[in-house]
């Protein structure tokens, strides 16, 4: 077999890793909340579950700064393998957690599994996407992921319903394990990564370019003013009256959206380069505005600009790292990307929390932050194409 059919078949393999693996992790955290209700877990049982998202961002940065100091394939795909097989297993041992710490305790360890393999497996992504476009490949594998995103919930439903909670879990160890055979069959076709083909170790932020941390922040501004959908949806059902059924269909409207345009995003990002990112912020407050103001009958429409934003920072943005920083240096620059992401993206979501009583005050915080980070965004594409 020829080293671009090999490599063109590592690239679809870790898509349809991403499609298994979510159909383990969507479809377990569609029923976090209900099961945890079910088992008698106090609310500070279930919020617990957002310690393992902080310790997932935690993890991103862990996993990347251990990849930059040692520089090795087996490193990268261990730290991808171990990651993806954290999510195999936790989320169905949950069917036998004796009690619901136990079972907290197996959703954080899940969050932790993606914090550990995102870095690593992005910069594996990025290496084989290159002969297609890391735009397109970023996008095809966000299609993908997201097909797995969309199944997995509506696989555990039907189980619960004819089954209950016990099979639906344990059901979502078949998917798990496939991811798992995908990932060994793609190291097994791909052991050595270029990206750790240099003598000396890049450990450290200080060797990145000026563009990577205008990017980072520009980035992480935009986040502050991205609202998260558990704040959007609380906002849609506790002020705007909107029926629980409702709301989940208008998630399910933004992931097929996101689906959609992931492909045709990543292909427009690999003609215009960073000229892409000019577009996401002015869908911020756009979002924002229709939460608000939109009349009932024109809720669904919330679902585009939100969908798009979150398939963006799903595929262009990742892409943009590829961009921006050179192979050696990607595994810590993916860390601290994601890192601060998140980590805005969380802050944001308690300014905003604080000013859902004054709908004025949430769309002036998204017009100031998506302002912002459009303007760093257009410098950056400007000093780029100098």
């Amino acid at each position: 077999m020829g080293l671009h059919r090999r490599v063109f078949i590592v690239f679809l393999l870790l898509g349809f890793v991403s499609l298994f693996a979510d159909i383990v992790y969507e479809g377990g955290r569609s029923i976090s909340g209900a099961y945890l209700a079910e088992i008698n877990a106090p609310a500070l049982g279930v919020a617990s579950i957002g310690v393992g998202e902080f310790l997932g961002l935690v993890f991103r940065f862990f996993s990347g700064y251990i990849a930059s100091v040692f520089q090795s394939s087996m490193v990268l795909w261990g730290s991808t393998l171990l990651g993806y097989a954290l999510t195999a297993f936790s989320i169905p041992l949950i069917a036998y957690a004796p009690t619901w710490q136990f079972a907290v305790s197996l959703y954080i360890i899940d969050r932790l599994g993606k914090g550990l393999r995102a870095p690593t497996r992005d910069v594996i992504l990025a290496e084989v996407s290159e002969g297609i476009g890391v735009g397109k490949g970023f996008g095809v594998h966000e299609l993908l992921d997201q097909l797995g995103a969309f199944t997995g919930p509506v696989l555990v439903s039907v189980l619960i319903a004819l089954y209950g909670y016990r099979v639906a879990y344990l059901t979502l160890l078949a998917p798990g394990l496939i991811s798992l055979i995908l990932v060994a069959t793609a190291w097994y076709l791909y052991p050595s990564i270029k990206a750790t083909s240099v003598k000396k170790p890049v450990v450290g932020v200080r060797g990145y370019s000026r563009s990577f941390w205008i990017y980072t922040l520009a980035t992480s501004v935009l986040a502050l003013g991205f609202m998260h959908w558990s704040i959007a949806s609380y906002y849609l059902k506790q002020i705007r009256g909107v029926s629980d059924v409702d709301v989940g269909l208008i998630y399910a409207v933004a992931m097929l959206v996101d689906a959609l345009i992931a492909i045709p995003l990543g292909a427009l990002f690999d003609k215009v380069k960073l000229k892409t990112l000019i577009l996401i912020p002015t869908l911020t407050p756009l979002f924002t505005i229709l939460l608000i103001y939109a009349p009932r009958g024109l809720l669904y429409l919330t679902a585009i600009p939100w969908g798009v934003v979150m398939c963006s920072e799903e595929s262009i943005m990742r892409a943009t790292i590829a961009v921006l920083v050179e192979p050696s240096k990607r595994p810590l620059a993916y860390g601290l990307f994601g890192l601060l992401f998140g980590l805005t993206w969380a802050i944001g979501g308690y300014i905003y929390t604080a000013l859902i009583p004054e709908p004025v005050y949430m769309v002036a915080y998204a017009l100031i932050t998506s302002t912002t980070s459009l303007y760093m965004y257009i410098h950056l594409a400007t000093r780029l194409a100098e």
